[in-house]
C-alpha cells in the first residue's frame, strides 16, 4: 500500500518528533530548577523556533489527512477498520489541541515573566498543580498516547511489515507498549511538575533539593 506512505509519513511521525523534543527539553526539571534552567534556557528566539516548528508540522498532518480522504475515501488502507480511523482523528485533534495548547501557556508565560527558565519552573509549578489544568493535561497525553500506538502501527503496516493477521496482533501490542512507555515518563514529568515529586528519578530531585537547601542554609 505504498500510497498510504506519505499519509503516515505526515501524521503520525511529527507528531512523534515534537513529544520526543519536548520530553528531552522537560526532562531536566526532575533534577530541580537550577538543571531545568542550565540545560533549558529560555528565550524569545527558541519560543518562536518551537512556534515555526508546530507550525510546520500541523500543516503536515492537515495536508497527510487530507491526501487519505481525497485518495482513499472508502478504504481503510493500513487501519484495521473505518472505527480506528474515526478513532485516530478524534484523538489527533485533540493530540494538537493539547499541544498548541501547551505553547500558548509557554507564550504567556514568556510575556509574564520574561525569558527566564527560572520563573517558566516556578509558574508550570503553580500550573499544573491546579486540578483542572493537570487534568486537560492528562486528556490530552492520553489522546497522544492513543494516536502514537494506532498511528505507529499504520505506518508499519504501509510499509508491508506486520500486515498478516498474526504479525498485525503482536504489531498492535508492540506499538502500545511503546506508546505506553513514553506516556509514562511524560506522566512522571507532569507529577514533578503537579505534586513536587515524581515516580521515576524522584530520588536525585530529592537529593538535588535537600542540596540546594543546605547550601543556603550554610552562612
Amino acid at each position: 500500500m505504498p500510497s498510504f506512505r506519505s499519509h503516515v509519513a505526515l501524521t503520525v511521525w511529527p507528531i512523534a518528533a515534537l513529544l520526543a523534543l519536548g520530553l528531552s527539553h522537560m526532562w531536566p526539571a526532575l533534577r530541580g530548577a537550577p538543571s531545568y534552567a542550565a540545560a533549558s534556557p529560555a528565550s524569545w528566539l527558541s519560543l518562536v523556533a518551537w512556534t515555526t516548528v508546530v507550525l510546520v508540522f500541523v500543516g503536515a498532518y492537515a495536508h497527510g489527512w487530507s491526501r487519505f480522504a481525497l485518495a482513499h475515501e472508502d478504504q481503510v488502507g493500513p487501519y484495521r477498520s473505518s472505527g480506528c480511523i474515526r478513532l485516530q482523528k478524534l484523538a489527533g485533534g485533540l493530540a494538537w489541541a493539547f499541544i498548541a495548547g501547551n505553547l500558548i501557556v509557554h507564550w504567556v508565560m514568556t510575556f509574564q515573566a520574561g525569558p527566564v527558565a527560572l520563573s517558566h519552573y516556578e509558574l508550570l509549578r503553580g500550573l499544573l498543580s491546579r486540578p483542572v489544568v493537570l487534568g486537560l493535561y492528562v486528556i490530552g497525553l492520553a489522546a497522544l498516547g492513543l494516536y502514537l500506538a494506532q498511528g505507529i502501527a499504520a505506518s508499519f503496516r504501509a510499509w508491508n511489515i506486520g500486515t498478516r493477521p498474526e504479525s498485525s496482533r503482536w504489531l498492535e501490542v508492540g506499538c502500545t507498549l511503546a506508546s505506553a512507555i513514553v506516556m509514562l515518563m511524560a506522566l512522571n514529568l507532569l507529577s514533578h511538575f503537579a505534586t513536587g515529586r515524581a515516580y521515576w528519578f524522584s530520588s536525585a530531585s530529592a537529593a538535588s533539593s535537600v542540596a540546594s537547601s543546605a547550601d543556603g542554609g550554610t552562612p
